[in-house]
């Protein structure tokens, strides 16, 4: 059985749940709130194994034992046959944007694209018959389970992300949660909670039988799961740690968050009226989101929050800036101060709830997203950070188009708005930055295979990570010419990091990475030119002179000219150039500042 897909529809007008339920002799019925059986239709000869609304509700597939597959009106009538096979159907499910079907076929995946009808992607998943799929809309990725006892995780083109150990037992359900960062399987007797990458987070062993269906709340922070013995299992995600500097939050229990300073050894039990959904810890601030209510404490006083009324109880991300914090629910987008007023409401053709984190990012004075229905093209929204709240129809939208479709987008977090920076990685994993106040933004490439990026909080540093390797890019806006660019790049290599790594956070020029299973590495990437870049930012030219003079850093002389040259610092410029072997340029710079006076004068 499943629910017609809650969409966002003006207040005005109430959604009745509308349920539909597949059945053993071929047919799907329609069944109201109610419980009135509103329609019913004989769909397949031998079972109906699946029947399935499509996410925007437009319409509805069923699958059965006959190895149909067909897609039907919301009404119930017969649009197309998608399929015709002589294997039973086991699993059918619509992708996120409804243009596509994956189903199993025996031991084989197959993708059917139905707006072009011969695009189909088709591979062998499994040594066995595959019982289960899942398709999850924020990371685009395929989990898929079998009687073989793996369960597996690949993208859309059918390449193997990562493979499960062996269960004794074959897997009988998967579930993404709705953001996309864990997923749960489940077997005989036993139920497992992992990462996105595959890892396991914990394991029970429930008396349960097979576990046939498993389905996440909205909020993604529990679940219930349909078990043979005719049992329903809810489950809690709970022990979720966040990380910020010198303190660390945990989620102890529904209602409990512990929060520790760990130089003062100070602690607290932090208890809510009810359930915690979502937590956000950054620049000096808790964000907890409960479901009816948002709590934003100060790590300085965390005992007296600030506290207003959510909208709507379904939160999918707390985004964290210095200046404002964004909520992203069901019901839209907004944006608040860290006193509780809310500064705006960015509205464009979009589904909140589909968005991933990979796709927003919140800047001090400005908030960044991928435009859903053309993945080219990025809406940078700006933000007030006074005392005026404007409506969603007086905020100033910068639309960035790039030649590739975007996946990751990320906005740098210091500097006026002016010199606010979006870094972004397209599907081929290529890195670039622009500028987003420019007249004619302009795309500069930084890197090509990168997997995972993240700007300093304090600076604009910004680093990525390859396959094997962390780069640093000291000075991503100010590096306009190649040579100066390479200049000013940081390399290290890291061995063993497994697939899919992410760099979480860079502070103080050491990054915190964790690897593809899961284990977390500390590594110091660039700890002289964040500090140099500090210096830089405070204007204090003489300390930064004096940084590159005692380290003696090729890279750090290199950044420090060319910063010094952007910012008119000549004869801190020429003296860096000179020290860097870029001889031309310290003749030019000579030759500017010996004519420099003789202009003034004439003037």
């Amino acid at each position: 059985m499943h629910l017609f897909p809650k969409l966002n529809i003006g207040s005005n007008k109430h959604q009745h749940d509308v349920i539909l339920i597949s059945a053993a002799d071929g047919k799907f019925h329609i069944v109201n709130h109610n419980g009135r059986i509103e329609k019913t239709v004989i769909a397949h000869q031998g079972a109906c194994l699946v029947a399935q609304w499509s996410p925007d509700g437009a319409g509805l597939l069923s699958a059965g034992e006959d190895g149909f597959v067909k897609v039907w009106s919301r009404n119930g009538l017969l649009r197309s046959t998608i399929v015709q096979s002589d294997v039973p159907c086991f699993n059918a499910i619509w992708s996120s944007d409804s243009s596509a079907i994956l189903y199993t076929k025996g031991h084989f995946l197959v993708i059917k694209q139905l707006n072009l009808s011969n695009k189909i992607t088709k591979w062998k998943a499994h040594d066995g018959l595959i019982l289960c799929i899942a398709w999850n809309a924020n990371n685009n990725l395929i989990i898929s389970g079998a009687e073989d006892g793996y369960s597996k995780i690949w993208d859309t083109f059918g390449q193997q992300i990562s493979v499960s150990v062996k269960h004794d037992q074959p897997i009988t359900s998967l579930s993404w949660s709705p953001a996309g960062d864990m997923f749960v399987t489940g077997s005989y007797n036993l139920i497992r909670l992992c990462n996105a990458n595959g890892w396991s987070y914990c394991l029970e062993r429930p008396s349960t039988g097979s576990i046939y269906n498993i389905a996440w709340s909205s909020d993604g922070t529990q679940l219930a799961a349909a078990c043979s013995n005719g049992h329903v299992l809810f489950a809690h995600i709970i022990d979720r740690e966040f990380t910020w500097k010198n303190f660390t939050c945990t989620q102890i229990g529904r209602k409990v968050v512990l929060i520790k300073d760990i130089i003062t050894d100070q602690n607290d039990k932090l208890d809510y009226p009810d359930r915690v959904i979502q937590t956000a810890l950054g620049f000096n601030h808790i964000v907890m989101a409960t479901v009816k209510q948002c709590f934003i404490h100060k790590l300085t006083s965390w005992n007296t929050p600030v506290t207003f009324d959510l909208k709507e109880g379904t939160i999918s991300m707390i985004l964290l800036a210095e200046r404002c914090l964004c909520i992203v629910e069901r019901a839209g987008i907004s944006v608040y101060s860290y006193m509780g007023r809310l500064l705006a409401s960015p509205r464009w053709s979009t589904r909140p709830d589909a968005l991933g984190r990979a796709a927003i990012s919140l800047g001090p004075d400005a908030l960044a997203a991928i435009d859903q229905t053309d993945g080219k093209s990025v809406h940078v929204f700006d933000l007030p950070t006074g005392l005026i709240v404007r409506s969603s129809t007086d905020n100033t939208v910068t639309k960035l188009t790039h030649k590739m479709t975007v996946s990751t987008i990320a906005l740098s977090q210091t500097g006026p708005i002016s010199e606010r920076q979006l870094a972004l990685l397209d599907y081929n994993r290529d890195l670039y930055v622009v500028t987003v106040k420019d007249s004619k933004p302009k795309f500069i490439k930084l890197g090509s295979q990168i997997l995972s990026i993240v700007w300093s909080y304090e600076t604009e540093l910004l680093v990525g990570l390859r396959a094997n390797s962390i780069v640093a890019w000291c000075c991503p806006r100010a590096a306009t010419q190649p040579d100066w660019l390479a200049l000013t790049t940081v390399s290290k290599e890291i061995p063993d990091l497994g697939r899919n790594p992410v760099v979480l956070t860079i502070e103080d020029g050491v990054a915190r990475v964790c690897r593809g299973n899961g284990s977390l590495l500390h590594i110091s990437v660039a700890a002289f030119p964040e500090k140099l870049l500090k210096h830089i930012a405070a204007n204090t030219w003489q300390a930064a002179l004096q940084l590159c003079r005692t380290v003696e850093d090729e890279t750090l002389w290199a950044c420090l000219a060319v910063l010094a040259w952007n910012y008119h610092q000549l004869s801190i410029a020429e003296e860096a150039f000179a020290l860097i072997k870029q001889y031309h340029q310290v003749c030019y710079i000579q030759h500017l500042r010996s004519n420099i006076p003789e202009k003034l004068a004439a003037n």
